[in-house]
């Protein structure tokens, strides 16, 4: 006999992993950390943030977002919109794609970081920066992060004065709790 209620559930449970595939695209939620309290960081006068494509990459997006610290303001470069209280969005696009954001060292400076990049072709960098009052680059990249078509994020933090932490997002979680909620219901009306 045919069962609608299971084949109902399956159909369901089939749906949920396919929603479930398109968060991986995502990729996951960075929270970053600068402590720019070290003497090294006393002439520190800007953090930049750039997003720069490699080759011929393919388009992707940066979102800057939940910025805590004592800036003071910010210059947006090439594919880079937004503001300090609704963050950034910064697109890899060619040429040069950067947020400069006016500091006052000695603070710590907090934000969230996510990457929408359906195709990377080449890959793309995200990386993080402090400059002195002449756009001097301190210590090099602080943060850098590599996000290449097929591979698994890398991020390198070369500084200790910096935290870099993967936040698996909410939705992940709730996208797996109803997969194997549903799985249970579908193993569950095949004993019937």
């Amino acid at each position: 006999m045919f069962n609608t209620k299971a084949l109902f559930a399956r159909a369901l449970l089939a749906l949920t992993f396919a929603l479930g595939a398109m968060p991986a695209f995502a990729g996951p939620l960075y929270k970053v950390a600068i402590d720019t309290s070290a003497p090294s960081f006393s002439t520190a006068r800007f953090l930049d943030l750039q997003f720069l494509g490699l080759g011929s990459a393919g388009p992707a997006t940066a979102y800057v977002n939940g910025l805590s610290g004592d800036f003071a303001g910010f210059t947006l470069d090439g594919e880079a919109t937004g503001d300090l209280p609704g963050g950034f969005t910064i697109g890899n696009g060619g040429g040069f794609n950067a947020v400069l954001l006016d500091l006052q060292p000695g603070g710590l400076f907090q934000f969230e970081v996510s990457f929408d990049r359906a195709d990377l072709g080449d890959g793309t960098t995200f990386s993080i920066g402090l400059l002195d009052e002449t756009y001097e680059n301190l210590l090099g990249a602080l943060v850098r992060i590599e996000l290449m078509p097929g591979l698994d994020d890398v991020v390198d933090v070369p500084s200790g004065a910096v935290d870099v932490t993967a936040v698996p997002e909410p939705s992940d979680w709730a996208l797996l709790a109803t997969g194997l909620l549903l799985l249970g219901l579908t193993r569950r009306y095949a004993r019937r």
